[in-house]
């Protein structure tokens, strides 16, 4: 898939980025928690073996990284019931604003439909600086439940239909 300059492809096309991107993740949801760096970058490389969830997409501008999106089976400890989920959606401050956070949503539900499920799912996480709600619901994401986040927070979990088939 492909954005002006900009390519999405999965991270097992492209395994040395697997250190910037589970760096991103570091820093901007696990820095302040107990949970170590090795774990993450174990995790995302453990993401370029496959083909299957878990799986990374990133966006890459002239063999740069540039953002990345996630699908996995859980994120959400209270709703282990749910999957997939999209997750660690992350663009570059310097490239936001101009669609790629999009490009990766819509790259990640083509992903998970080809993969055969039906919906995915997301929950808000705390962005003091964007309007998550908004901008999910205006790519079409409907609203499913509320819910307790993985730090005992109220949360919100939203899904979209892939288009695919249900698995």
């Amino acid at each position: 898939m492909k954005h002006r300059l900009i390519e999405i492809d999965t991270l097992k096309a492209h395994p040395d980025y697997a250190p910037i991107l589970a760096h991103w993740s570091y820093d901007e949801w696990y820095k302040n928690r107990a949970m170590e760096f090795d774990l993450i970058l174990k995790s995302y490389k453990a993401r370029t073996l496959n083909d299957h969830i878990p799986i990374s997409l990133v966006a890459i501008n002239v063999n740069f990284p540039v953002g990345m999106v996630s699908l996995k089976e859980n994120d959400l400890w209270s709703r282990k019931d749910l999957s997939p989920w999209l997750t660690a959606l992350y663009v570059m401050p310097e490239y936001r604003g101009m669609g790629i956070g999009s490009i990766l949503i819509d790259g990640a539900v083509q992903k998970a439909a080809r993969l055969g499920y039906e919906r995915i799912f997301l929950f808000l996480g705390k962005n003091n600086t964007f309007d998550l709600e908004n901008f999910y619901k205006h790519k079409g994401w409907l609203f499913f439940s509320k819910a307790c986040d993985n730090d005992g927070e109220d949360t919100s979990i939203y899904y979209t239909l892939t288009q695919g088939n249900p698995k």
